[in-house]
């Protein structure tokens, strides 16, 4: 898992330099779009090779002409193969669909973590593995195998929420000062794969104030194996500042 501080000077320039760069909506299927007009313009231009490389009304195409014709078939057959790998509509839908619903579920859980601050802060930043272990068992099955469970630990936590009362007594509308929300995906990926990022937003901000991004974390979901992988998680510079160090057991 790689992870990445992104560093800003001020709080007005978070848009900026804070958050991770935002996939635009492109009503979903752009590539397959781009891909088939890569195709029908690599196709005119080979048809155009092959008209000039007649002369003369001969039927044999010139020398000179050979190696573009060939270089221009295999562009062809490269990118018709892209074309015939990429999802129809309807499966691009439910794939975007499902990408969404397991993000909030991960979202959902990494928000549980919360609740360990106050004895994170009390064993000097050391997480209780016996505490988190409920937590952890939930998250594994939206992840490849390959992704290690040591990146499935709390993605971030607030220094502040270290002043709250441990032990069962934190009520479940408990508000930790920030919390991690998925980020709607709209594209799929020429791999079958779709990116889907959390960000960690602040909650406790001052009237008129927009909310921090704290934290952030990326991962594609494999439409194959219905399971995230390749795993980034990072921190800005505000919230490098406000978080809770936490130390592997």
């Amino acid at each position: 898992m790689r992870k990445t501080r992104f560093v800003a000077t001020s709080a007005s320039s978070q848009e900026g330099s804070d958050t991770p760069e935002q996939t635009e909506p492109a009503g979903g299927l752009r590539k397959r779009t781009l891909v088939v007009g890569v195709s029908m313009g690599v196709g005119a231009l080979l048809c155009f090779v092959l008209s000039a490389g007649f002369s003369g009304g001969q039927s044999a195409v010139s020398d000179t002409a050979v190696p573009e014709i060939s270089s221009l078939q295999e562009q062809i057959r490269i990118t018709e193969a892209k074309t015939a790998a990429l999802p129809k509509a309807d499966d691009a839908k439910r794939g975007l669909t499902a990408a969404l619903t397991a993000a909030g579920q991960v979202a959902k859980l990494q928000n549980d973590y919360r609740y360990l601050t106050p004895s994170v802060a009390a064993d000097g930043g050391t997480l209780d593995t016996a505490t988190s272990q409920s937590t952890l068992r939930n998250l594994i099955p939206y992840f490849a195998p390959s992704v290690h469970q040591a990146d499935l630990g709390p993605w971030y936590l607030l220094a502040s929420d270290k002043d709250v009362a441990a032990g069962v007594g934190i009520p479940m509308s408990f508000n930790s000062g920030f919390q991690w929300v998925a980020q709607v995906p709209y594209l799929v990926n020429d791999d079958s794969t779709i990116t889907v990022t959390w960000l960690a937003m602040e909650t406790r901000t001052g009237a008129g104030e927009k909310p921090a991004v704290l934290a952030w974390t990326r991962a594609d979901y494999d439409l194959v194996r219905k399971a995230f992988v390749n795993i980034q998680t990072g921190t800005t510079a505000t919230g490098e500042a406000l978080k809770q160090e936490v130390k592997a057991p």
